[in-house]
């Protein structure tokens, strides 16, 4: 098993020792990771992009939005609406997939990825930017720097063989920043935020219903890519249904740092950290067990 599967966890120790130090590094890494490297992340894969990519994009936006409307229906409030909808699908999906399912599936995350994060991002903002009426929150939501780089993303698709050819050396070293980084802030928060047990019991219902909605609507999104005969979907079906055991994106806890000064999400995150580790060690070892 590669050692790529253990860099999440290994970046969240290194965080988690950070947090332990006087050093105050965790308002200066999140501004850093929301501001700069996500959207250059988002801009290359958005230029660069592959056949079925915007369809995944596009599905994945879907789906959490309707995700976010199911939420707000139940609680207002921002930070439980967007550990809900808002997965980790970069920084722990990414590695996951691609170690266990190959490029193909490392694809699909990344598209996944890019749409989950053009909203958890943007919308999130908009969610955490308090103390504003609807019309200031909206103008802060369509500033955020994801809205921003799918624009010029966009405008950079005729030039996508110069960047991939050219900017591929510096995009590896964005992609390692953006999950050393994320992991790295969770863990400065969780020396922060000692976790009992009664955090775990809290994360059990929220993990299963996120599990049955998300299982629901890549079914729905699967069923669709099928009569329109859409390769890369049908031939990575595993991992899209990987999603639905995806813990909330530790980029939450990021936002929540930058806007609002607080860090509530390290419990929610961690917690369902925890259990999503033990199902997709489960649900890795079924379908590579039934692949035999």
């Amino acid at each position: 098993m590669s050692l790529y599967l253990f860099a999440p966890l290994i970046y969240l120790l290194i965080g988690f020792g950070l947090g332990r130090t006087r050093f105050e590094i965790k308002g200066r890494a999140s501004a850093l990771l929301t501001k700069w490297v996500i959207p250059l992340v988002l801009i290359y894969n958005i230029a660069t992009h592959q056949p079925g990519v915007f369809v995944i994009m596009l599905g994945m936006v879907v789906m959490v939005a309707i995700m976010l409307l199911l939420s707000r229906a139940f609680t207002p409030d921002p930070v439980q609406n967007l550990c809900f909808c808002y997965l980790n699908i970069g920084w722990l999906g990414l590695p996951v997939a691609s170690t266990l399912f190959g490029d193909g599936a490392a694809m699909v995350i990344i598209a996944a990825y890019v749409g989950s994060s053009l909203w958890g991002n943007s919308v999130g903002v908009g969610l955490m930017a308090q103390g504003q009426n609807l019309k200031s929150r909206l103008l802060q939501t369509l500033k955020a720097p994801p809205v921003w780089a799918l624009i010029v993303g966009l405008a950079c698709i005729p030039f996508a063989t110069q960047i991939e050819h050219y900017a591929r050396p510096v995009y590896e070293v964005l992609k390692f920043l953006m999950v050393f980084l994320g992991m790295a802030i969770l863990g400065i928060w969780l020396s922060e935020t000692p976790l009992k047990i009664a955090d775990f019991k809290l994360a059990l219902q929220p993990f299963f219903a996120r599990l049955v909605t998300v299982s629901v609507l890549v079914s729905i999104f699967i069923a669709i890519c099928q009569y329109y005969d859409i390769a890369l979907v049908i031939e990575n079906k595993p991992t899209l249904y990987m999603i639905a055991l995806l813990p909330p994106a530790a980029n939450i806890v990021v936002l929540e740092t930058h806007y609002m000064k607080t860090g509530r999400s390290a419990s929610m995150i961690a917690s369902g950290t925890f259990l999503s580790i033990i199902a997709i060690a489960l649900y890795v070892g079924v379908v590579l067990w039934l692949r035999l």
